[in-house]
């Protein structure tokens, strides 16, 4: 998995079905993805940054937010 700090985010393998294909910058074809969620990213628009990462552990799949 990626290498992240239990108090600053988790990371969670995540099924690419439970995700809105919009939130992807590119199609992907596997079927699960490592989603990153950081904490204390919350602002007055949106909950926590959530970033999609490919299973190779670099490639930027696409990002999101988790509701407030």
């Amino acid at each position: 998995m990626i290498p992240t700090s239990p108090k600053d985010s988790t990371v969670e393998l995540t099924s690419v079905s439970d995700i809105d294909s919009s939130l992807f910058n590119k199609p992907y074809a596997n079927d699960q993805v490592c989603a990153v969620t950081f904490n204390n990213t919350v602002t007055d628009n949106s909950g926590n940054l959530i970033v999609y990462i490919a299973l190779d552990e670099s490639t930027v799949i696409g990002k999101g937010f988790t509701n407030k």
